[in-house]
């Protein structure tokens, strides 16, 4: 069942959750899990291991003192954490932490329902991660998938059963993420006011396609300039980039996003495979037009000249024709926009915790 389908009604759940994840570095699931807690009482959260960097903003959680990937004592604080608060559910966000949740609840005597939340582990087609799904399915009671097509990939890959599988999309926090939350930032210093702006914001990983913007930069003229941000492993590369070409400029790590897109005409999501980037929510949120890669799930969520212009996955050339389209047609720029503001609506926090409430409502009376 895809619970966005569900018709919004008051649902007030008083389950006991303890959410479980790996680390608190700056991802999609740390910040799906740190919202849910942040917002709900009878949530709370357990962090495997400590890492260097961490969510900010965000330290309502217990977590256990080792920075170690696997250790037996994060085994035992979890199954600390579901007696003391007798958790109903136990929410597991990635890979290390669904072990785990699956060890505890062989383990351990408490009965609770184990979720877990497929955040895109299972697309990196990992051979002992699939087996580990497939037969400690028993111990599982449901998988939350981001997509349909990841939905699809744990049915192929790892044979989990379809009646095991929700689909819930991620969210985007409207009232942090609008139009209006943009007036209190200022542009970033390298921004040009009188050029077409465009904005790349994410990790500096191959699969982001991070590589793409940077070479359509070079097709495009001098009446444009793109803003990048983030880090990771292409920092270095992308820096020798920014050398070599006039109108691309790289701002490093912004500890908001909203900096950047307080600057920009447009936004490029070029992701080769990107099960449900938050990115995406959140431009659509602030109203600013978005140009994407034609990749499998985020094409679940955008439509092309609708809310999105659509590109070839991984092709400079037409990412630079999309970009010069766009600029040169206000008239499709507003309707971007305004697509991309109605499809935000849809994926608002609000809802998606209506439908996971509805979800967490319906395991706990069939358990």
């Amino acid at each position: 069942m895809d619970y966005l389908s569900l018709p919004i009604t008051a649902v007030h759940v008083e389950t006991s959750v303890l959410h479980v994840i790996d680390n608190m570095c700056l991802g999609g699931a740390q910040r799906i899990a740190s919202t849910l807690v942040e917002n709900n009482d009878n949530h709370r959260l357990h962090v495997l291991r400590e890492s260097e960097q961490v969510l900010d903003g965000f330290d309502d959680y217990t977590v256990t003192g080792s920075s170690s990937r696997f250790n037996l004592r994060s085994f035992y604080d979890v199954w600390r954490q579901v007696r003391k608060h007798d958790a109903d559910i136990v929410h597991c966000h990635l890979k290390k932490s669904k072990l785990t949740g699956i060890m505890v609840k062989i383990a351990t005597l408490n009965g609770f329902s184990l979720v877990l939340h497929e955040h895109g582990e299972i697309w990196k087609e990992n051979r002992k991660y699939e087996l580990i799904l497939e037969h400690m399915d028993p111990v599982i009671d449901c998988h939350i998938a981001v997509s349909r097509h990841t939905a699809e990939l744990l049915k192929k890959r790892a044979e989990v059963p379809e009646e095991k599988i929700e689909v819930l999309y991620n969210f985007v926090d409207t009232e942090k993420f609008s139009p209006e939350s943009l007036k209190s930032f200022e542009s970033p210093p390298a921004s040009d006011e009188e050029k077409f702006t465009v904005g790349y914001g994410g990790r500096l990983v191959e699969r982001k396609g991070w590589k793409t913007v940077a070479e359509a930069t070079e097709e495009l003229g001098e009446e444009f300039q793109v803003l990048m941000t983030g880090s990771g492993p292409g920092e270095e590369e992308l820096n020798r980039k920014e050398q070599k070409t006039e109108n691309l400029h790289y701002l490093g790590y912004l500890n908001d996003v909203r900096t950047l897109f307080a600057g920009i005409d447009c936004f490029v999501l070029p992701s080769e495979w990107d099960p449900s980037p938050m990115i995406l929510y959140e431009v659509h949120s602030c109203g600013i037009p978005l140009i994407s890669a034609d990749a499998h799930s985020i094409d679940e969520i955008v439509e092309d000249e609708e809310n999105n212009l659509l590109f070839e996955e991984g092709d400079a050339e037409d990412l630079a024709s999309k970009i010069r389209e766009l600029e040169k047609d206000v008239s499709l720029q507003f309707e971007i926009k305004q697509g991309g503001l109605k499809s935000a609506e849809r994926y608002s926090y609000s809802n998606y915790m209506e439908s996971l409430e509805a979800f967490y409502s319906e395991l706990d009376s069939s358990s």
